[in-house]
């Protein structure tokens, strides 16, 4: 059974699964090339197209041989029109296609179960905003329920929800949902009283735009908690209802960086910045543990954009009542295109396959395609096997240069994870400059994330378990890696699993070999602006625009043209 999962959101997103599990799946940003792309179900929408266009060929099938298409949203649930938003793509005869819609949370929490490998868990999802509440009936999967604990005001968005799986039925236990607070000064109109949103506004109030709440988690760590340590800026009450203060935030969002003053500069923007990275980090242990005092399970799914926040996931794993917290790569919106067709497939079988951990689910290139590729960018490039294309990337890096490193199928998340990279010497005090400045032309206090093989982490990084999609973080324990260690000495660590990626690890070693830590600098592979590179044409531009040193692509090595 073949069925199409889209994400109709600000980072939209299409996934093909077969027979419940993840065949392909692509974000419309690697394709467009602008980043954080809307897809749209209701009205002509090209991006969307190309998306679905791509896991066809990817998987080798037509549309004539999809069985359903399922469509989570956080927007307005408008009509579900796949003859006007697919455009040429679509097929006459297609008009019985079953379709489905999914309840936005719903989507999340069955993307989180999928990778848990566990039978009894509860299923947390925190982000910005999800469903209309009074638009739940036109939507055409319901969710189950478990006498939850729901507090949803008129006109209200969810924000929060938790569900229970008991190895059966999965079942929604708990809901926040409030509408959008017009009097919050500095406040758009789709703003919501979340924690998501919170972020929003800081990211908004510090750099005038609000989708940098990476940067606001780099510009934490050069805040002083002590500034604001009595500011509670949000509450959970002991009947489980949540107040977003609205006065502190008020009283203290009076200088907002309108001249776009360099952030890190300012105390202020500091504080505030570590202000909500504190209060993150302290609501989220308290949910937790007012969860599972009415749900005493083991194991904790957690997703939903305030889920990639490491900082905040890793104080949870080490002072929440859990004790194992599951995440993958793609908590955010595009994780929910794969939820949504698992919720399709439920509701047509009645099962719910499993997977590991995993978050390459992009297209592979062909050898043949990227040599045509190069052959018309008309660069020298030199072939080599596996093993000495490893050892030539591991003697570049080792020697000081800034490679980027093309391999297999993309990334489906947020985070470069050994196939779409730029790496560098972990060791290198003088590399972050040089990246910052020539390559990914961004500001000074944001870190690089430290790759590392997963045998080796505990030398090199106070951190329990693993880390394959790096959204936890851990203490670096060894001085010699300025270049991956943040200001408050946090690290966003990878631990690369031998069998899970043989040739990043197979890297990772062969550096080891020559500097003695089997760590890379490990950033993804685009500059400031752009989404992470999806083919060999967008590899080849971002390199020849960039001051990288030399591309391993494939087979094949480029060196940086005189």
């Amino acid at each position: 059974m073949w069925i199409l999962g889209i994400s109709a959101s600000h980072n939209g997103a299409v996934a093909l699964l077969r027979d419940g599990k993840v065949e392909v799946a692509i974000q419309g940003e690697r394709l467009s090339r602008s980043k954080r792309q809307d897809l749209y179900i209701h009205q002509p929408s090209p991006a969307l197209r190309d998306c679905v266009d791509y896991c066809l060929k990817a998987a080798g099938i037509t549309l004539a041989e999809i069985d359903a298409v399922a469509a989570s949203t956080p927007w307005q649930h408008n009509e579900f029109d796949l003859r006007r938003s697919l455009g040429d793509l679509w097929q006459p005869g297609k008009e019985a296609l079953k379709t489905f819609t999914v309840p936005h949370h719903l989507a999340h929490a069955e993307y989180a179960l999928h990778y848990a490998g566990t039978d009894s868990a509860l299923i947390l999802v925190i982000d910005g905003s999800g469903t209309f509440e009074q638009e739940r009936r036109n939507i055409t999967i319901q969710e189950r329920e478990a006498d939850p604990i729901k507090h949803i005001q008129e006109r209200a968005k969810e924000s929060i929800s938790a569900y229970h799986y008991d190895g059966d039925t999965l079942s929604l236990v708990y809901r926040i949902g409030y509408p959008v607070n017009q009097e919050l000064r500095w406040a758009s109109e789709r703003d919501h009283p979340s924690l998501g949103h919170i972020w929003e506004w800081a990211s908004r109030y510090i750099f005038q735009d609000d989708s940098e709440a990476g940067k606001v988690m780099g510009l934490a760590g050069f805040g002083n908690p002590e500034t604001f340590k009595d500011v509670r800026l949000i509450e959970l009450l002991e009947d489980g209802r949540v107040d977003v203060r609205f006065d502190v935030l008020k009283t203290m969002l009076t200088r907002p960086n309108k001249a776009g003053v360099e952030a890190e500069s300012d105390a202020h923007y500091c504080d505030i910045a570590a202000l909500v990275q504190e209060e993150t980090n302290r609501f989220l242990v308290e949910l937790a543990r007012f969860l599972h005092a009415r749900a005493p399970v083991a194991n904790l799914c957690y997703a939903g954009g305030v889920a990639l926040n490491g900082i905040a996931n890793e104080n949870l794993i080490l002072n929440g009542p859990f004790e194992n917290v599951i995440q993958n790569g793609s908590c955010e919106d595009n994780g929910t295109a794969v939820g949504a067709a698992l919720a399709a497939h439920h509701q047509l079988t009645g099962t719910r396959p499993r997977e590991p951990v995993n978050d390459f689910y992009g297209r592979d290139y062909t050898e043949v395609e990227i040599a045509d590729c190069l052959t018309r960018f008309g660069v020298t490039h030199t072939k080599f096997e596996r093993d000495a294309l490893v050892e030539q990337a591991a003697d570049a890096i080792a020697s000081g240069s800034v490679v980027g490193w093309f391999q297999g199928g993309s990334e489906f998340g947020p985070r470069a994870l050994g196939h779409r990279n730029i790496l560098a010497d972990a060791r290198s005090e003088a590399i972050k400059p040089v990246l910052d400045r020539k390559i990914k032309r961004r500001e000074p206090y944001r870190p690089y994330a430290p790759a590392v093989i997963e045998e080796a982490v505990q030398d090199f990084f106070e951190i329990e378990g693993v880390s394959p999609v790096m959204i936890r973080i851990g203490w670096s324990k060894d001085d010699r890696l300025p270049a991956v260690t943040h200001v408050d000495r946090t690290a966003r660590v990878q631990t690369v699993n031998r069998d899970h990626d043989p040739l990043f690890h197979a890297l990772l070693s062969a550096i080891g070999e020559r500097t003695g830590v089997p760590v890379a600098l490990s950033t993804s592979y685009n500059m400031a602006g752009e989404p992470i590179v999806e083919s060999p044409e967008d590899a080849l531009r971002t390199f020849l625009c960039s001051g990288m040193d030399a591309l391993f692509i494939g087979p094949f090595r480029v060196d940086r043209p005189d």
